[in-house]
């Protein structure tokens, strides 16, 4: 009896080792049996999605399609801008010496050209510069007569080669002393014409005149007749507006596209109506401090004396692409969650969804970076539709 207990109680035992063996190893097959995913679920960066439209689909769809190709694309950037005076076209006139205005033979508002006399400083400050020169003047006379009558007389063996080296050397520094009396008229503004004629006056007339230099508008004037004034004081400034300098304001992503010599439509930002083309002539290197902004600078000549500085006006400047690129219809993309994707034509009635890398998107087009060869023929038209087939079918496979 004992040992029939015992039999039993063996096969028990290996009954229960076997079946904990077995679940154990039922237990173990389980994940190997999930990791088969359906093939839209696998690889899913790598993963080749179609969408096959039936002959039905195909008639009631009639998807457009366009043949992409890499380009030089051209697209404009539009920007605010503000004109100001152009460089060279602008003028302040300022009194290089102490002295007292004597004549004022421009107002504000008169039109002047390049040469033309506006004021005349009475000056002792420019007397004294006059007199050093005559005096330089008459001294450089003197030595260069005295330097020819020792020169014959060393020929003739009756003075020494000591007498004339000194000479030489005393005409040589009166021609400097007059050299640098001369400069200092020529700083003040005084013409050789004038400079000239000092020389032949019996008097000395301490009146510096003072001229335009650039054709122009006096625009304001900050004197009066009689006035004292200082060296290097303003006294006017000349305005030449047949020239302007237009400044666009432009956000950093857009002025990285800009180059100089690109083309610009200027309008007026009222009515934006386009009134005058230029071209960029240069473009700022960092952002502007108060705007924020990259400054391209434009210098345009006006017509009809528009636009004038101060003047709010719009820009559009129009650019290419700095190498190929290949740029789709705006309408030719759809998003998966963030993912930008397009419908590719494979044969007729099948699509092929594949994701793309956008650059950037503009007007009408967007630029791709990756994602798209030339010659490959993608949807235009019916992109929504054909998204929800291509979803339709991965629940199906699923």
């Amino acid at each position: 009896m004992n040992r029939l207990l015992l039999i039993i109680a063996g096969i028990g035992i290996t009954v229960l080792i076997f079946s904990c063996s077995n679940k154990k190893a039922g237990n173990d097959a389980t994940p190997a049996e999930q990791t088969e995913l359906p093939p839209s679920l696998q690889s899913a960066d790598k993963a080749v999605f179609l969408v096959r439209l039936s002959e039905k689909e195909q008639n009631e769809l009639h998807v457009e399609t366009l043949e992409v190709s890499s380009n030089f694309i051209d697209y404009s950037v539009t920007a605010p801008g503000v004109v100001f005076y152009a460089p060279e076209h602008s003028s302040i006139i300022s009194t290089p010496i102490n002295g007292q205005i004597s004549k004022i033979l421009k107002q504000e508002g008169s039109r002047v050209r390049k040469g033309e006399e506006l004021y005349r400083v009475q000056s002792l400050e420019f007397g004294n510069l006059v007199s050093e020169y005559l005096q330089a003047f008459a001294e450089e006379q003197f030595q260069t007569n005295r330097l020819t009558r020792i020169k014959q007389l060393v020929e003739e063996t009756i003075s020494s080669r000591s007498e004339l080296e000194r000479a030489t050397a005393e005409y040589q520094r009166a021609v400097a002393s007059l050299r640098a009396t001369y400069s200092k008229l020529k700083a003040v503004g005084v013409s050789d014409q004038e400079i000239k004629s000092f020389t032949g006056s019996e008097q000395i007339d301490p009146v510096l005149k003072i001229y335009a230099p650039i054709d122009g508008v006096i625009e304001r004037s900050f004197v009066e007749l009689g006035q004292s004034v200082n060296a290097l004081e303003n006294l006017s400034r000349v305005l030449d507006t047949r020239v302007v300098l237009v400044r666009g304001y432009l956000a950093p992503d857009d002025a990285r596209l800009i180059v100089s010599g690109d083309s610009v439509t200027i309008s007026k930002r009222e009515n934006n109506e386009a009134v005058a083309k230029a071209v960029v002539t240069s473009i700022n290197p960092g952002l502007d401090e108060d705007s924020r902004s990259v400054i391209t600078n434009i210098i345009l000549p006006t017509i009809n004396g528009w636009p004038k500085p101060g003047e709010n006006v719009r820009l559009e400047i129009i650019t290419s692409s700095q190498k190929e690129v290949i740029a789709i219809p705006v309408e030719a993309i759809t998003y998966d969650g963030n993912q930008a994707v397009v419908f590719v034509k494979k044969q007729n009635g099948i699509f092929e969804k594949r994701k793309i890398e956008v650059a950037e998107i503009r007007d009408e087009f967007v630029f791709v970076n990756s994602g798209l060869a030339s010659g490959e023929e993608i949807a235009k038209t019916k992109v929504f539709s054909l998204k929800a087939l291509s979803r339709f079918d991965i629940i199906a496979e699923e």
